[in-house]
């Protein structure tokens, strides 16, 4: 209800009602000390506006388009200027690459062919194992005793 009232007076003031509503608006005013209070200082608000001055602007609107069309060309610029640096930066990252890679250590020592071939044992080994008669595997005991820990009873 509150709301409404306001609405109804601040339109009032600003002269948005019909005949009929404003009719009514008068009448509250008339009669409700609270809607004429609210009135009064919608008023007090309204003259305030009014005599707040006004500080004329310096600059054309001309300029001021001009200035705003400045700064998007300014960002444009920004953009084209980073995204030609990132190009670049990985063209030469790609062209580096390239000629690091046909310089390589790794892909000369592939690339060698008079290197030996590779040797699989198969019923002999490549390696000699010395003195393969003291291997000594034990299935069923072990090589050395292994203590066995006491077991006591828990009491309940």
């Amino acid at each position: 209800m509150k709301q409404e009232r306001f609405e109804l007076v601040s339109a009032y003031l600003d002269g948005e009602l019909t005949p009929s509503q404003r009719s009514e608006v008068e009448g509250l005013l008339a009669k409700d000390p609270v809607a004429k209070h609210l009135y009064q200082r919608l008023l007090q608000l309204r003259s305030e506006f009014q005599r707040m001055p006004i500080t004329p602007t310096v600059e054309t609107v001309d300029r001021t388009v001009e200035q705003v069309f400045e700064k998007i060309d300014r960002r444009s610029k920004r953009t084209f200027i980073w995204g030609g640096s990132a190009i670049a930066a990985l063209c030469i990252a790609v062209i580096s690459g390239i000629i690091s890679a046909t310089r390589s250590p790794v892909i000369q020592l592939a690339d060698v062919s008079d290197s030996e071939p590779l040797k699989i044992a198969l019923n002999e080994p490549i390696i000699e194992i010395v003195n393969p008669s003291n291997l000594m595997l034990t299935v069923n005991e072990p090589l050395f005793q292994i203590p066995q820990p006491s077991v006591t009873p828990v009491e309940n």
